[in-house]
């Protein structure tokens, strides 16, 4: 992964408008996500660029594993706290399920 292959996905987020959200909501980005990307650094950056060494396939079964994860509490119906797991567990893991299997797609279709 360089730097010419992620301004090759510049065009497809201008497309979609993701570039003109991310301008509107600037500072509320930087206040918010800025602090999780600083302290979580030393903990992603092994993982992802690991992650992008691979390819694709690792996006995919991080994707898999998140949607399997969430299948398995709602199919066991898992209780923590007296509260369903399933139902709440799921506000993070499918999302991010999602996320990684973009990540998968976007990764695919660059161009080498």
């Amino acid at each position: 992964m360089t730097l010419e292959t992620l301004e090759e996905l510049l065009p497809a987020l201008d497309k979609l408008g993701v570039l003109e959200l991310v301008g509107n909501n600037q500072q509320l980005l930087l206040n918010a996500g800025g602090f999780l990307l600083v302290e979580g650094a030393p903990f992603l950056l092994g993982p992802l660029a690991g992650a992008i060494s691979v390819g694709p396939p690792a996006f995919f079964v991080a994707a898999g594993a998140a949607f399997a994860a969430e299948a398995a509490l709602v199919t066991n119906h898992v209780m923590f706290l007296n509260l369903d797991a399933g139902f709440f567990a799921g506000l993070l893991l499918i999302p991010l399920g999602g996320l990684f299997g973009a990540l998968g797609v976007a990764l695919g279709s660059v161009k080498k």
